[in-house]
């Protein structure tokens, strides 16, 4: 069943092309990659060419818990990597039988797709492509209209919290808020805490003038009262934050480990920003464009159903300060623009595909950082 509406999407998005054999890091390799019933029938049952064919016969095993919608799981070769990946490092399927062969997990990412609450599509910041389209523009991002059409069900939706009929609107206050340019990027998202804050009573249905505060809070330009924080403290908050999600994700394992190595005190730390500072100096900007993508790909503040705006609020912080961690602590002693794609494309691989706003909040009130000077201590890294 087709899909095609007319969806909002980053202004980039009509010129995102996928660099193929040219990824240094592909979304195949070291991901658990799925297909429905329906795809893996059609795969097995598929006219190709027989190296292909064997390949394809051994290229999927079962799940503990199969469905429908999550049948078959890829087998990936020893190195991680995808099986059906060619030595030119394109797809052998894709070059065979065509794009349309592919299941749509490959066929359509890095783009998501989201109906819950207004037809939107984005592409996530785990691909290096789009962190490279977003750091190589000075203006600020913004959303268009576009006609998009997709060959799947149209997603179920998920038991998300309630917006109450202001999503548009508050998902606007925050992208107001961090497209100030007026005032540092870490005081904009201290800002959209604060704000997430104050709205969360009217919210949950109490007294207030929702669209009057939204409208206020949007056209605020005044540097936030940043709680100055412990340095000392603030690293050693990120870095075990790191630690425990590193655990679990296969795509944080080296970054992880070179910043730790890099930060080791808060000298090392002012050394790593200053150099990090001199070789991209519009940092704040790639910050910025980053923030505002992860936003609309993730429906945020509405993009998990156990967190309340305050715990959306703190992962925000906890977005920023792991993003700033990873790519200070991998560029030391490093020059490459590709370093610094690398390692914050390996971040958002943990927090725009798993729940992290959850597990962030319930890891800073476990170690006692959701206080309000650890959460300005991290935004200050």
């Amino acid at each position: 069943m087709a899909l095609t509406h007319k969806f909002l999407v980053p202004d980039y998005y009509p010129e995102f092309r996928c660099k193929g054999g040219e990824c240094r890091c592909t979304c195949c390799n070291g991901w658990g990659i799925s297909v429905s019933q329906q795809e893996y029938f059609r795969l097995l049952g598929m006219d190709c060419p027989p190296e292909l064919r064997r390949r394809l016969d051994c290229a999927f095993h079962a799940p503990e818990d199969p469905s429908p919608e999550r049948y078959r799981l890829l087998t990936p070769r020893w190195d991680g990597d995808c099986p059906l990946r060619a030595q030119d490092g394109l797809c052998a399927l894709q070059c065979a039988c065509g794009e349309e062969a592919l299941p749509a997990v490959c066929r359509y990412y890095p783009r998501g797709v989201h109906i819950e609450f207004a037809y939107e599509c984005s592409c996530t910041n785990s691909c290096e492509k789009v962190l490279e389209m977003l750091f190589d523009r000075e203006e600020p991002l913004t959303v268009v209209t576009r006609e998009l059409s997709f060959a799947f069900d149209p997603p179920k939706g998920r038991a998300l919290r309630k917006p109450r009929g202001y999503y548009n609107a508050i998902r606007k206050m925050c992208a107001d808020i961090l497209h100030n340019r007026k005032i540092p990027v870490r005081d904009r998202i201290w800002l959209v805490r604060d704000a997430l804050l104050e709205i969360e009573p009217m919210l949950e249905g109490g007294q207030g003038d929702m669209l009057g505060t939204l409208t206020r809070l949007s056209l605020c330009a005044e540097p936030a009262q940043l709680p100055q924080g412990d340095a000392a403290a603030a690293l050693e908050c990120v870095r075990a934050l790191c630690d425990i999600l590193a655990e679990t994700s296969t795509s944080l394992g080296q970054y992880s480990e070179q910043a730790s190595l890099a930060l080791q005190d808060g000298a090392a730390l002012v050394q790593a920003q200053t150099h990090f500072a001199s070789l991209f100096p519009h940092w704040q900007r790639d910050f910025e464009n980053m923030l505002l993508n992860h936003l609309f790909y993730e429906c945020f503040p509405f993009s998990d159903a156990q967190e309340n705006l305050r715990d959306e609020g703190q992962a925000l912080c906890a977005t920023y300060a792991l993003v700033r961690y990873l790519t200070v602590g991998c560029m030391a002693g490093q020059e490459e623009r590709s370093v610094y794609v690398d390692a914050a494309a390996a971040a958002f691989r943990l927090i725009e595909h798993s729940k992290f706003d959850h597990n962030a909040a319930v890891i800073l009130r476990g170690m006692g950082c959701d206080g309000e000077e650890t959460l300005g201590g991290l935004l200050r890294l």
